[in-house]
């Protein structure tokens, strides 16, 4: 099993996969910019280099590099799992994602990201945010964002160091850009079995995302909505569908 971590988070994360650790070798990799990897390749982190990375674990540890993974994605970690399925979905066997990210492009997201002058004012703004603090505010009155997002942005953005982090993470991760249309064609020509879990509250990633996910491939995508928001490692339900007993009925 390889973990991937959500934002301003790292392997620790996963380390509720202790009873799957009797059955599965679980490999949590802190991801570029998060825990204790030491990342020198500037602002740029594609499926690519991320696929060289597990080829390397699995190399060091001695497995067999050509077997099927299953990967576990939790929020911004869906995202890469979703990018990397949709590369090489040969070497997936299963994916397991908990509120992820990438199912839907957010406008905001897009334009920081994919955009020179959204960027340049998003770099700005990471200094400064006062006044996107405000402004959240502004937009959440006016239903353009939900709670959630406005939630986000006070929590996060009076601290500089997640201010820091938030930019170089958006900007780094900027080539992990799930195309969903093709990834469920190649989930139905595969026939690859989907896991997906959210938060009933989940203001973030709302359950929706996995119901439009799902449509047309609905006999290859189990969905599960819990009662929660969208720390759903810390939900000890996710805890009990983390055991290796519901992988076995599942596969």
């Amino acid at each position: 099993m390889v973990c991937l971590h959500g934002f301003n988070e790292s392997a620790q994360a996963f380390s509720v996969l202790k009873n799957s650790a009797n059955r599965y070798t679980i490999l949590a990799i802190d991801a570029p910019f998060h825990g204790n990897t030491c990342w020198k390749e500037g602002l740029r982190f594609t499926p690519g280099q991320l696929h060289e990375i597990i080829q390397l674990l699995l190399s060091a540890e001695s497995f067999n590099a050509a077997e099927p993974l299953i990967l576990v994605g939790f929020s911004l970690g869906g995202r890469m799992c979703l990018s990397y399925y949709q590369l090489y979905p040969q070497s997936v066997q299963q994916l397991l994602l908990l509120a992820p990210d990438g199912l839907e492009m957010s406008f905001w997201y897009w334009c920081a990201s994919h955009t020179l002058i959204g960027n340049r004012l998003f770099a700005s703004t990471m200094k400064n945010p006062g006044w996107l603090i405000k402004f959240a505010g502004v937009l959440n009155k006016a239903g353009l964002i939900n709670a959630g997002v406005k939630k986000f942005a006070v929590h996060y953005l009076h601290q500089p160091q997640v201010c820091k982090m938030l930019y170089t993470s958006w900007t780094a991760f900027r080539f992990f850009k799930p195309d969903i249309a093709q990834i469920k064609k190649t989930i139905a020509q595969r026939k690859t079995l989907v896991q997906l879990y959210f938060g009933k509250y989940d203001n973030v990633i709302p359950p929706a995302h996995g119901i439009n996910f799902s449509a047309g491939i609905e006999e290859r995508v189990q969905t599960m909505i819990l009662e929660a928001g969208h720390r759903l490692l810390q939900n000890k339900e996710v805890h009990e569908i983390l055991d290796p007993g519901h992988f076995n009925q599942a596969l």
